[in-house]
């Protein structure tokens, strides 16, 4: 566990923290009115920290499915300013794709690609050459490693995925709150 809390304060916590930034570079504003301006609700950022707690597997699916939503609001909205709204959430989601699966070049990292340097060379898959025949003895020694694999896969994911997420998710409400000027009224700030 000391390994997934060094991993939370260094690589993933600085990896959320970047991802955060690029994405309020390109999709954020220097200031909002109030937490309904911002372009991913609370809710969705509690649902994503939920998701990525109880079900690490499901996060691009999830993200997805939310893109796929904005997407199709996107295509139905004729308002400019709601138009733009929508393309801020569609590219969030895509982002949440790309930190869950993202493959280079395109995307210079991801938790896959962190998943998969970190496999053990021992549980590494072995590529069988074409028409190769293997003994029963064979087949079941590399059934067994499959499953070995598969459960370290899971591991890694149920611990990795909620822990950059709670960065991620954390940083992103920081960032918006430091952003929105008081929503009691004191917008003349």
């Amino acid at each position: 566990m000391l390994e997934i809390d060094i991993a939370a304060d260094t690589e993933l916590g600085q990896r959320a923290q970047e991802a955060v930034k690029q994405y309020l570079r390109q999709h954020g504003e220097e200031w909002y009115r109030c937490s309904d301006d911002w372009p991913i609700a609370r809710s969705q950022i509690s649902g994503l920290r939920q998701i990525a707690l109880n079900e690490p597997r499901q996060v691009a699916a999830f993200a997805e499915h939310q893109r796929q939503k904005a997407e199709a609001k996107h295509k139905t909205t004729k308002k400019e300013e709601r138009q733009a709204e929508l393309e801020a959430e569609i590219a969030f989601w895509e982002l949440i794709k790309q930190l869950c699966d993202g493959k280079p070049p395109k995307v210079p990292w991801s938790l896959t690609q962190a998943r998969d340097k970190a496999l053990p060379a021992e549980l590494q898959e072995e590529r069988q050459p074409p028409g190769a025949k293997l003994t029963k003895e064979q087949q079941e020694a590399r059934k067994q490693k499959q499953a070995q694999r598969e459960s370290w896969l899971r591991q890694w994911e149920s611990e990795h995925y909620p822990v950059f997420f709670q960065r991620f998710c954390a940083h992103y409400l920081y960032e918006m709150a430091r952003r929105t000027r008081s929503e009691k009224g004191n917008e003349g700030d």
